[in-house]
């Protein structure tokens, strides 16, 4: 276990974050979903959830967080506990103590029987589980990306699956299995607990350090997922949706701070990551062939993925812009103008996430893993602003088209 505590008068409450962190596998996304999902409904000092709520009341209103993210190569759940900080507080009134206590209960304390977890627990999760994921595939630009992923990460299905897991792993899943790898989780998961506001150091650590928690190793899996990428292919597929679906992903020699990872951001960000890109410009502004457009960089994988939502029978127009604008960007034909105003567009997002407690957790998680990297915002800054035009034009030579996709939907009469 790991206890980092950031102090600081900035914030009016403290975050107090529990981090479960392990190697992202397949087999592991449902059970993993559904603990989080049953941290606050299914708690052996919280039998009730509404007994729960009333000590989230007594905390002035406390709030609470859970969630599983996928960081390139790892999973991380988390529980996020946000109250008010003691400074805010009639004087003499403290409730750091029962917020990190109650933290612990919900963490560290699942309702279990010699069954596992209760049937009117886990049934409703994992219903739940299966409905979010139908909605998923309803939907016709998520089960596109869907497919495209599938296809990109075929020696990886980790990463191209919800991070609920698939229909197989969702039914494959049972109330004993579960508190099986509940289990499991809360031995060899490795435990990073993070606490930001304005506190006292020592105060959390002599609370926190009682907890039940045994000695484990690090997580030795890497950040970074360094997979096989597959040829490339191109096809696609009908489907009764109203609108079509274009999606591109292409491999970028990038990772995630690595000695490049700004000059592929800027230009992913001038390609399509941004409002002001020249794919939105070209191809929904100028031409008004799709109703969005854009992409999306994953520099934790090495991939950007492309994205745009079309009219029936307009694709081959589309792939020809999307063709023209990554030859512009080699070729430099963009203005300063432009640039200057993606990557002011990259510095405004940051600056945005530095004020928020739960942007600290993360940053702080990813640290920990690539402690030569400089993650402070003035870092970040000054990065975004160094990078040239040339540099662009460098980066942008370097886009490998892995998967070209259609979901081609179906036009309406008259049309």
């Amino acid at each position: 276990m790991r206890l980092t505590v950031v102090p600081s008068k900035k914030f009016k409450t403290v975050a107090a974050t529990v981090n479960f962190i392990a190697p992202l596998q397949l087999e592991t996304l449902t059970p993993r979903q559904l603990i989080v999902n049953l941290w606050p409904v299914a708690n052996a000092q919280y039998p009730d959830p509404t007994a729960l709520t009333v000590a989230l009341q007594d905390l002035y209103g406390a709030s609470l967080r859970t969630g599983v993210d996928r960081e390139g190569a790892l999973s991380i759940a988390t529980c996020q506990l946000q109250f008010l900080s003691d400074a805010v507080l009639p004087k003499g009134e403290s409730i750091l103590g029962p917020a990190l206590a109650l933290l612990q209960a919900i963490t560290l304390h699942p309702l279990l029987s010699t069954a596992g977890y209760a049937a009117p627990f886990f049934t409703p999760e994992q219903d739940n589980l299966r409905h979010e994921l139908q909605s998923v595939t309803d939907s016709a630009d998520n089960k596109a990306v869907l497919t495209a992923q599938a296809q990109y990460f075929q020696h990886a299905p980790e990463q191209a699956a919800v991070l609920g897991g698939t229909a197989a792993t969702i039914e494959a899943a049972t109330a004993e299995n579960l508190a099986a790898y509940w289990q499991q989780m809360v031995s060899q998961d490795e435990i990073e607990i993070i606490v930001t506001g304005d506190v006292d150091p020592a105060a959390v650590l002599s609370q926190v350090a009682a907890w039940p928690l045994a000695a484990r190793p690090a997580v030795t899996t890497p950040l970074q997922w360094t997979g096989q990428v597959p040829a490339f292919r191109q096809w696609q597929t009908m489907e009764n949706f109203q609108q079509s679906q274009y999606v591109a992903l292409y491999h970028l020699p990038v990772t995630y701070y690595g000695p490049t990872y700004f000059q592929y951001m800027v230009t992913d960000a001038l390609f399509g990551g941004s409002a002001n890109s020249l794919l939105f410009a070209a191809v929904r502004e100028q031409a008004s062939l799709a109703y969005y457009a854009g992409t999306e960089l994953d520099a934790q994988t090495g991939a950007t993925l492309l994205q745009a939502g079309i009219d029936p029978g307009t694709a081959p127009q589309v792939r020809q812009i999307v063709a023209d604008t990554l030859q512009w960007m080699q070729t430099g034909q963009f203005t300063a103008a432009r640039l200057y105003s993606v990557q002011e567009e990259l510095i405004a997002n940051r600056l945005g996430e530095s004020d928020r407690q739960s942007d600290v957790n993360s940053r702080l998680i990813l640290q920990y893993r690539l402690p030569a990297a400089d993650m402070r915002t003035a870092a970040f800054v000054r990065q975004v602003r160094a990078v040239t035009p040339a540099a662009v034009q460098a980066c942008a030579q370097h886009y490998v088209l892995v998967v070209d996709y259609l979901q081609e939907g179906v036009a309406q009469d008259g049309e």
